[in-house]
């Protein structure tokens, strides 16, 4: 692999690991703020599997990273692989933060109807938002990456 690719897989690891870390901190900020925000116990209970979700995903994520960079440590994995296994991991992490979509909507109606529930809505918009842009740069990192390999031939 050229230096540039191997600069490429080091962004791109390094972009997922941020992005997970992220969405540890998140869900765990969510785990511990959630609990007395002002809301229904229902959206509550749901916010709180949201976010036990995220804590899910960024666990499965940094797993699977670890075990990627021992692989590619050890040469028992190649870079192109390494590029659908980043993949599959921001594809991981997109779908726990495509989760947060019907519970922030619903958090947005509560606050709407009153104010005194804004306080969780904001909690896990601002986390969806942070998420999202890890995400973001996480996913244009490992495109990069892809981008850069050379094509792989495949069997018809």
């Amino acid at each position: 692999m050229t230096n540039d690719r191997q600069a490429l897989l080091r962004t791109a690891i390094a972009a997922i690991r941020h992005c997970a870390d992220a969405m540890e901190a998140r869900a765990t900020d969510l785990l511990e703020s959630l609990p007395t925000a002002a809301t229904s116990e229902a959206l509550r209970a749901n916010a709180l599997e949201l976010a036990a979700g995220l804590k899910d995903a960024s666990g499965r994520v940094t797993f699977e990273l670890a075990l990627l960079q021992a692989e590619l440590a050890d040469k028992k994995a190649v870079a192109a692989t390494a590029v659908k296994r980043l993949s599959a991991m921001d594809a991981t992490m997109m779908a726990a933060v495509a989760a947060m979509t019907d519970v922030v909507d619903q958090l947005e109606e509560a606050a709407e109807r009153d104010e005194r529930h804004e306080p969780a809505f904001v909690l896990v918009i601002e986390a969806a938002g942070a998420l999202l842009q890890a995400l973001g740069e996480a996913r244009a990192a490992t495109e990069a990456l892809g981008a850069a390999m050379p094509s792989i031939p495949t069997c018809r």
